[in-house]
């Protein structure tokens, strides 16, 4: 009698610890970029076949000859910023994995490089949280090259509707230094300090000239 008691307690702890597993941001990640890729039907891909990778920290390869060589898995880590002196916004590339975030505006997405059968340009996939949301949502993530040394990112959600973005970053040599918040912001808006000034404040030309690139795109 007691034994049957055991393994009937036993099943219920396993039940109510596989049903604490779902997917989430800020886990170990593994599973939860393939299960990502999985549900946009993507592969995974190296980042550095990105339009972008000069402007990521890529190893170079000298090829001789028609061979053709495999791309590296991804990029050295690289930060990008809207403002280093007040980091709001921020998007972490690791070899190709992002971790982005909009810290004032509760936005955070991370994910990985991906590519869709028939489509040339590839995207983070993963899965994003909002202030709005009790539970991580499938999302993905483009970048484009912008002015400069830039990258503008668009988050969407799994019916391509902009979640977050356009928003223009730059490249940091340095962590950010902690941002400072000034009132609820909207996803859609850069947060602006008081007075209308700062890079958020200036970043206004370059979203508009980029924000036609974006095109909301279903992704089921």
């Amino acid at each position: 009698m007691r034994t049957g008691l055991r393994l009937q307690r036993a099943w219920l702890l396993l039940l109510w610890a596989l049903a604490g597993c779902g997917p989430g941001v800020g886990g170990t990640g593994t599973g939860e970029q393939s299960s990502a890729l999985n549900f946009f039907g993507a592969k995974p891909a190296s980042v550095c076949s990105a339009s972008f990778a000069e402007k990521l920290k890529c190893p170079s390869r000298l090829v001789i000859g028609p061979t053709q060589v495999e791309l590296p898995e991804g990029s050295e880590t690289i930060v990008w910023v809207d403002d280093a002196a007040n980091g709001r916004v921020t998007a972490r590339i690791n070899v190709s994995n992002i971790d982005f975030e909009a810290l004032c505006e509760g936005v955070r997405f991370t994910g990985t490089w991906g590519k869709r059968q028939g489509e040339g340009a590839g995207r983070f996939y993963g899965y994003y949280t909002t202030r709005d949301l009790s539970f991580a949502a499938p999302g993905t993530l483009s970048a484009q090259a912008a002015n400069g040394a830039s990258l503008a990112y668009v988050l969407q959600d799994s019916t391509g509707q902009v979640v977050f973005g356009p928003r223009v970053l730059q490249e940091t040599a340095i962590e950010p230094a902690p941002a400072r918040c000034y009132g609820p912001q909207s996803p859609g808006q850069p947060a602006i300090q008081p007075g209308g000034s700062g890079p958020a404040a200036s970043q206004d030309d370059s979203i508009g000239r980029v924000r036609s690139k974006f095109r909301p795109e279903v992704s089921r």
